[in-house]
Order: structure tokens, then sequence, then C-alpha cells
């Protein structure tokens, strides 16, 4: 059953917008959409890094306040500089975090127009098999040799999950390796039911190795049905 192919989704990439919308404006609604599908189809490979991000070009007055609210919460920033100040979000501080997004209101954006704050998520996964409720046996980073797929780090074989939970607007963006053999339809079809948007046809690949066996190469496939 096993094979030494494998088929990614990369949805989406940044020449395409850059993540799927959560289609939602409520910070906790659009974090229950990422959670959901988390918890249903996927298990962490390691713990999520969650970070909180105020950006500037907002106003004036909202930012100040968001960011005394903020380190209320988390204490001094981690990062701060021209464009941003970020701060580390632990476990316990989540949700209080998605209330302080929503307490900031919609309305609160940068001067282009996107969110003045965001809570992101980001975590390396695997998908699993409905029917089992354990990872894919064979699709994972340690098969296919750790073999780096672009240079932000991802390995073929391992899915990533990265949720930006804003004030204005939500959106998700998803790398996730499917088994390239009898299994695939079924683990395409399981994804699908627990995601709050419509997979794209276009970003679908297989990978194979190479002829003389020195790494992988891919080729556009349509979306598996």
């Amino acid at each position: 059953m096993k094979s030494n192919h494998v088929v990614t989704y990369d949805g989406l990439p940044t020449s395409a917008g850059g993540a799927h919308s959560l289609r939602t404006r409520k910070p906790a609604a659009a974090y229950e959409h990422v959670r959901r599908f988390v918890d249903s189809s996927t298990v962490p490979t390691s713990p999520a890094d969650v970070s909180f991000r105020i950006w500037a070009g907002g106003p004036d007055d909202v930012t100040a306040r968001l960011a005394s609210r903020t380190e209320e919460v988390l204490g001094g920033p981690r990062r701060r500089d021209r464009t941003h100040a970020e701060w580390t979000v632990g476990p316990d501080a989540v949700d209080v975090m998605l209330d302080v997004l929503g307490e900031t209101g919609t309305c609160a954006t940068t001067g282009h127009g996107s969110s003045l704050a965001a809570v992101t998520w980001s975590a390396p996964v695997r998908l699993i098999d409905a029917t089992t409720g354990a990872p894919y046996e064979g699709v994972d980073a340690d098969t296919f040799g750790r073999f780096r797929v672009d240079g932000y780090g991802r390995l073929l074989g391992e899915s990533g999950v990265r949720a930006t939970i804003g004030n204005a607007s939500s959106s998700l963006s998803l790398w996730l390796a499917f088994p390239a053999d009898d299994r695939l339809c079924a683990a395409v079809a399981h994804v699908r039911q627990s995601l709050p948007f419509r997979l794209s046809p276009k970003h679908w690949r297989r990978w194979q190795p190479t002829r003389d066996g020195s790494g992988y190469r891919s080729t556009r496939i349509p979306a598996p049905e």
C-alpha cells in the first residue's frame, strides 16, 4: 500500500494571496475553525508557536490602548521594530488575546487596510487516517529523507498549519502531505470535511524520486476526487 511518492497541497502560496480566508470577522470564531480542523484531521509533531503582533500604521490612540492592554497580559514584547511589535503567547493566554482582538473591533486597521493586530498560530503536523485515528503510515519527513522543498524549511512528507487571527480578518495557510496511493481520495475527503472553505483545485503536486535518487521532483496534478 505504501508508496515512495507523496501528494502535497500548498494552500495558498504567496503568489495566490498567501492563505485561505476563514470567512469570519470574529477572532474567537476564526480560531474555533482552526482548532476544529487541527483536532479532527491532524496530530501536531511539536508544540505550536503562538505569537501576537501589533502592526504600525494604525490609529495612534487605538494602538496605544492595545499595546498597554497587551503588556498587562503578556509583559514586554520579545521584538519591536518599525513595522510591528511582537509578543510570545503562552497556551493559557490564547483565549485572553482573542478577547483582546475582539474588543479592538474590525475598524482598527493599518494604512493598508489590514488588521491592526493578530494572533499567529503555527505548528508542524501529520494528517491522520479517519478510520484509525492514527497518522498515515509512510507519510512523514523521515520517509522522504527530510528533503527540503523550499527555503522556508518545509520538509517533504510533513504537513504544516499557520493561522493568522486578526481583529479585522483571519486566514489559514496549509501545507499538507497526503499518501499517494489508494488512501489518497479518502484522505482528501476527510480534510475537506473539517475546513470552512474549499481547497483550491490548482495547488496540488505529486512528488517522486529523481532518477539518480538524490532527491525528489514534483509535477502538478488535478485535485484528487
